[in-house]
């Protein structure tokens, strides 16, 4: 799981600066997220966004 940090953390996922995405595992995202110290980071398929223009 993806997770963005929401403030400063230091802990089991290391020292992380407010912002700081980072992967952990899905347990440990969920209760970071559930106590309000982290946020779920989705990933938008960025290939939809930069398609080239079809050539006339």
């Amino acid at each position: 799981m993806k997770i963005r940090a929401l403030g400063i953390l230091s802990g089991a996922s290391g020292d992380r600066e407010k912002g700081e995405e980072f992967v952990v595992d899905k347990e440990y995202g969920a209760g970071l997220i559930a106590r309000g110290y982290a946020e779920e980071v989705t990933e938008v398929a960025a290939e939809k966004a930069t398609k080239p223009a079809k050539a006339d």
